[in-house]
């Protein structure tokens, strides 16, 4: 295995925002998205995070409930999700819930670029693995590489938008779960589920939509990126 399968949860209203303009923590979804979301966790060998939406909001980084940690240990898989957390500028909160003690054996990693100042990680050093990879942004397909020679075979994705983009960019996104919530944001400054620079038209990634299921006024997207 070169690298793993790599897949993206995210939630984003009809206008395609994932937050508002003021990079709120969200809270347009249901109780049903936040199940479907541990599930998709509870699938996963590692979580990967950026740090932007790290600092944004913080999210806990575990399978929440005791039906989903079922499920993980029906698939074989430890109690704790590996942990990944990717930054160019080392700037993170070290008492974020990235580093808390929820799943029993959890272990991170921080990927960051080879001239990050070492003094950002001196205080989480003992907590994490520091994997410099990459000049100026982080090498995604080493990262991944490395990963899959740590046995990890499923990589959820967990964004924000500019890593997203980054990893879409990199032809490195094999599927992508998407729900679209019955709400509007708009703004011009709000992050949408891609960012970055973009692509051209010649240059489009095409989907295909696997499933579709509606909960309430909820719509649960499955999508695989065609090659």
């Amino acid at each position: 295995m070169t690298r793993p399968f790599v897949y993206v949860n995210m939630a984003a209203t009809v206008d395609g925002k994932i937050t508002s303009a003021a990079r709120e923590t969200p809270c347009f979804t249901s109780d049903y998205d936040r199940r479907e979301m541990d599930r998709l966790r509870a699938e996963a060998d590692a979580i990967l995070i950026g740090a932007r939406s790290l600092r944004a909001d913080n999210p806990p980084l575990h399978v929440r409930t005791e039906e989903m940690r079922a499920h993980r240990r029906s698939l074989g898989k430890p109690e704790g999700l590996l942990r990944v957390l990717v930054t160019a500028s080392g700037r993170f909160e070290p008492t974020s819930r990235f580093f808390d003690d929820t799943d029993a054996g959890a272990r991170r990693i921080i990927a960051t670029v080879e001239d990050a100042p070492d003094d950002r990680f001196a205080a989480v050093s003992a907590r994490a693995e520091i994997w410099k990879i990459g000049r100026g942004e982080v090498d995604l397909k080493e990262l991944l590489r490395r990963l899959a020679g740590r046995g990890v075979e499923r990589l959820l994705l967990e964004g924000g938008g500019q890593l997203n983009w980054a990893f879409v960019r990199d032809d490195l996104v094999d599927e992508l779960y998407v729900t679209i919530a019955p709400a509007l944001l708009g703004g011009r400054d709000a992050p949408t589920l891609l960012e970055g620079d973009g692509l051209s038209m010649e240059m489009q990634r095409r989907l295909r939509l696997e499933h579709v299921r509606r909960e309430g006024d909820e719509l649960f997207c499955r999508y695989t990126v065609l090659r």
